[in-house]
């Protein structure tokens, strides 16, 4: 399990990481998941990597549906994030 840092989580309307709003964009799989904790009770989830493109900048981040139906968001280790 990799030290992935949560973003946070939103109810499916609108969510910015790095100042793009994620559900505005169109996600790209890299066909990868991972194991993620949820941060209050440190349940593990195994969350999807994607990646957005937009014309000014690349971001990566791991993502996926709680058991209460928010979805979580979380930045990869930085050794893993496209600059």
């Amino acid at each position: 399990m990799k030290n992935y840092t949560f973003l946070g989580r939103s109810n499916g309307r609108k969510f910015c990481i790095e100042g793009i709003d994620v559900f505005s964009n169109k996600w790209q799989t890299l066909g990868e998941c991972d194991i993620v904790l949820e941060p209050e009770t440190k349940k593990p989830y195994s969350f999807s990597i994607y990646r957005i493109s937009t014309a000014s900048k690349t971001i990566t981040f791991a993502a996926g549906k709680f058991s209460d139906s928010t979805w979580g968001f979380y930045q990869p280790p930085e050794d893993e994030q496209d600059t």
